[in-house]
């Protein structure tokens, strides 16, 4: 049901990098002016809007890429919802399809909280997704990709909290990393909010969400 490239080319390492590139210059244009660069203050305003518009034209011309190495391999596409009906036998709507090996490779989904308000969450597919940017976000979670996407949201101008379970994100890494990255977020700006289990996300009228976790704080 997902487009041709799997979770790397559409909603993994290929955008995120077209995004970690943005935050970089975003970066770079703060730092211009301690190597020489004039009137830096005032800078370039940064449109969400078009960058994901760029990054989904660029994703769709990958698309098409892998359609192409298919149809030039002699590889025949089948699109559908595919299931069982024997051992050697897989039905796509109407049509019946056997072979002698069947391969299984249908990926992994990510797995929400069940908590009171999830439907009001996206997951790191939904950052993808995302037509405008948000003024302030929580990224609940200690792993890379909290941390990548967290990293993007404060760069490129969103109040960003990371709320994690443990101490520090990537407590199971290196402490030379992980140490220094916690230094890192905390002095580029983002909150890091440390023995943080969610409880419950509520939506008040204005469209505000507010996370309230296990230990009773809440943070909107």
């Amino acid at each position: 049901r997902q487009a041709l490239g799997g979770t790397c080319v559409n909603v993994g390492c290929v955008p995120k990098k077209v995004m970690f590139n943005a935050a970089m210059v975003h970066e770079m244009i703060h730092a211009a002016k301690q190597y020489g660069f004039d009137d830096c203050d005032k800078g370039p305003t940064f449109n969400w809007a078009n960058i994901k518009e760029m990054r989904d034209f660029y994703v769709k011309r990958l698309n098409g890429i892998y359609q192409r190495n298919l149809e030039n391999s002699g590889v025949t596409l089948i699109e559908g919802l595919g299931a069982f009906n024997g051992p050697n036998s897989i039905k796509v709507g109407d049509t019946v399809y056997t072979a002698d090996h069947i391969n299984i490779a249908v990926g992994g989904k990510t797995v929400m909280p069940d908590i009171p308000g999830i439907e009001h969450c996206i997951d790191s597919d939904g950052f993808f997704l995302l037509e405008e940017q948000p003024k302030k976000v929580a990224v609940i979670g200690a792993g890379y990709i909290a941390v990548e996407l967290a990293g993007i949201f404060q760069e490129l101008g969103s109040d960003t909290s990371l709320f994690v379970r443990g101490e520090k994100a990537l407590r199971r890494f290196d402490p030379i990393l992980s140490d220094n990255l916690d230094k890192a977020m905390k002095d580029a700006g983002m909150s890091v909010v440390p023995g943080s289990t969610p409880k419950a996300v509520t939506k008040a009228a204005d469209g505000t969400l507010s996370l309230e976790l296990e230990n009773g704080d809440v943070h909107s």
